[in-house]
């Protein structure tokens, strides 16, 4: 039985890392990439990021790169490459790297992910995943902000 309500939960973490949104698991696209986040009605600050594998990725080298691109403007990379994600095993995480335009990390362990206090303004307009190329596992998304501006969110998908 748990200490807390469920809502005291969401509370909680609402206070320490922002509003959390879920991407439902899909593959991985090399073109025109998987669209995870949108972002509509102003700026929000990304307060984190994670990816968990759900079905295993399969044989094949695929790397990755997270972009933002803004309904006005050029897109930003906040992310490139990662350890090759070939048959990485569902459970495994994928983090935001410490510094912007890093590679990403990949992990086997939810301890060992290093959830960085990383904080990105991001724009209106959407969040992608690319990868080199298309493995047949799926990846689930979830991604903390907060509103900078008043009527700004984020949708998943």
């Amino acid at each position: 039985m748990p200490i807390y309500e469920q809502s005291q939960l969401e509370y909680i973490a609402a206070c320490n890392w922002g509003i959390r949104v879920e991407r439902a698991a899909a593959r991985i696209l090399v073109t025109p990439g998987t669209t995870l986040f949108t972002v509509t009605g102003g700026n929000v600050l990304l307060t984190g990021f994670i990816g968990e594998v759900t079905v295993v990725q399969g044989a094949g080298a695929t790397t990755l790169s997270l972009v933002h691109t803004p309904t006005v403007g050029t897109p930003t990379t906040i992310a490139s490459g990662v350890t090759d994600i070939a048959a990485a095993a569902a459970g495994m995480m994928i983090a935001l790297p410490a510094a912007l335009a890093g590679a990403l990390t990949l992990t086997a362990t939810a301890y060992g992910v290093p959830l960085q206090r990383i904080r990105y303004v991001l724009r209106p307009g959407v969040m992608s995943v690319f990868g080199s190329a298309s493995p047949t596992g799926t990846i689930g998304w979830n991604m903390w902000y907060v509103p900078i501006d008043y009527g700004a969110y984020v949708t998943g998908g």
